[in-house]
């Protein structure tokens, strides 16, 4: 195993003062070591170069106006998404920097609520609304939706560093959850931080109260310090649902390696802006619609090879199979070799806005990302008095305004109310405006 910073040591992309260094949002182009994304999932970041081109709009067909795209506008307020079309034909097929990347986006200031869903990306409107006139004349194909699912899985795979073949399918988190909860040795305990999202802990709570094994929650800054010889799987989220603090997962790894314990780092709050290398845990899981900007119902689960066939196949069909279009009917079924025999059917617009959605966070890349994501949050962190976590996220917990969701409603900004603060997330979308009037709604307040 490479040897990688501590995850819990600073550096300058998670301690930037805003006052003294202007936000560039134009910096994907550009790497030093003093701006290497965080290491806290030891990401080992590479600057891949994007990683691929970004499929063309896909929206070009119109009949009788029925599709938004072309020419024509919504029977709303809204702005139509049509209009950023020219936009989007001069980016190219390259990398893009933060600035061209947002040019991909309605200029809607004020979303602050990734961590409830992300904001879609005109290329997967585009996506989606194809599908959507496919269906409706008919040339929608199964095969070519399970084309959008392999390419999806690839570029997935690509951004946590594992082979598509690592990799494998379904709608939610607790879908994977389910499956590695029937595979928990009888007998042993269930590590979880104590405020995980129950998604990620719920079908073992099932299990424990059915006496298969116990589930014992511990504070997360405790979790690798209880890990001992009768556990059998550390449950965490790479940042936390509830407020984004980040977990040490490098020492919560070499925990659960020194007793001989699984993994189960739930990234659904973290890929899209956190660098991380999933061959370092057992199964990193990730539902795709917050900082990845897929339509909900997209789920992936990276499994380490050795244990892709030690899990059971809970939920076997045929899109499970080896051959899949030889698995439509009985008797006999024959499962993938790898992950792919954890799959389930995908349900297919998902899946359609999942492949441009993918490609459009590899085309920016997670470390420019990730520049950007925290250094706007540290920017709102340092205008009220809060202290900057030595690794931070894009997430922030603000506590103590009680009224706080009505504060920004009024200065026409989107966040959400978590536990005892009002939770906010800065992300590919947002710029120093949105900073700007976080900071005049909710004041210089210490949470």
């Amino acid at each position: 195993m490479n040897q990688q910073p501590a995850a819990n040591q600073p550096n300058d992309i998670t301690t930037m003062n805003a006052k003294d260094k202007p936000m560039n949002t134009d910096d994907s182009k550009q790497t030093s070591p003093e701006t290497q994304a965080s290491t806290a999932g030891r990401g080992d970041p590479q600057d891949r170069g994007g990683g691929g081109p970004l499929p063309a709009p896909r929206g070009a067909i119109t009949s009788e106006g029925l599709l938004l795209g072309h020419g024509h506008s919504t029977p709303s307020p809204m702005e139509c998404p049509c209009d950023i079309d020219a936009a989007v034909r001069e980016l190219g097929n390259g990398p893009l920097t933060i600035a061209e990347a947002q040019k991909l986006f309605l200029p809607d200031s004020g979303y602050l609520d990734t961590p409830t869903y992300g904001l879609l990306s005109y290329p997967t409107v585009m996506a989606m609304s194809k599908g959507l006139m496919d269906g409706l004349y008919g040339k929608a194909t199964p095969k070519g939706y399970h084309q959008e699912v392999t390419e999806a899985r690839g570029t997935f795979g690509r951004l946590v560093q594992v082979p598509a073949s690592h990799v494998a399918v379904r709608a939610t988190t607790a879908d994977f959850v389910t499956v590695i909860a029937d595979a928990v040795p009888e007998g042993t305990t269930v590590l979880v931080s104590e405020k995980e999202f129950t998604s990620a802990w719920g079908p073992f709570r099932v299990r424990h109260e059915q006496g298969r094994y116990r589930v014992r929650f511990v504070p997360l800054d405790r979790l690798a310090d209880e890990v001992t010889d009768d556990v059998s799987l550390v449950v965490v989220s790479a940042a936390q649902s509830i407020d984004g603090t980040v977990a040490d997962l490098n020492a919560i790894e070499d925990a659960a390696k020194e007793h001989g314990a699984w993994t189960m780092i739930d990234a659904t709050q973290s890929i899209g802006w956190q660098p991380l290398n999933a061959n370092h845990y057992t199964f990193v899981i990730c539902h795709s619609y917050k900082f990845l900007g897929v339509p909900r119902g997209a789920t992936f689960m990276a499994i380490s090879p050795d244990m892709a066939r030690e899990l059971p196949a809970i939920g076997a069909n045929w899109y499970s199979g080896e051959d899949l279009w030889n698995s439509l009917y009985g008797p006999s079924l024959t499962l993938a070799n790898d992950a792919r025999r954890h799959d389930t059917s995908p349900a297919w617009l998902s899946w359609l806005g999942a492949a441009p959605a993918l490609k459009l966070i590899e085309q920016v890349s997670v470390e420019a990302i990730n520049r950007h994501d925290v250094s706007l949050a540290n920017a709102f962190r340092e205008g009220m008095g809060i202290p900057i976590p030595p690794v931070a996220s894009p997430i922030v917990s603000v506590r103590g305004i009680p009224d706080a969701e009505q504060r920004l409603d009024q200065q026409g900004l989107r966040a959400s109310i978590r536990g005892d603060g009002v939770r906010l997330a800065f992300h590919l979308y947002n710029n120093q405006e949105d900073v700007r009037k976080a900071l005049r709604a909710l004041g210089p307040r210490r949470a």
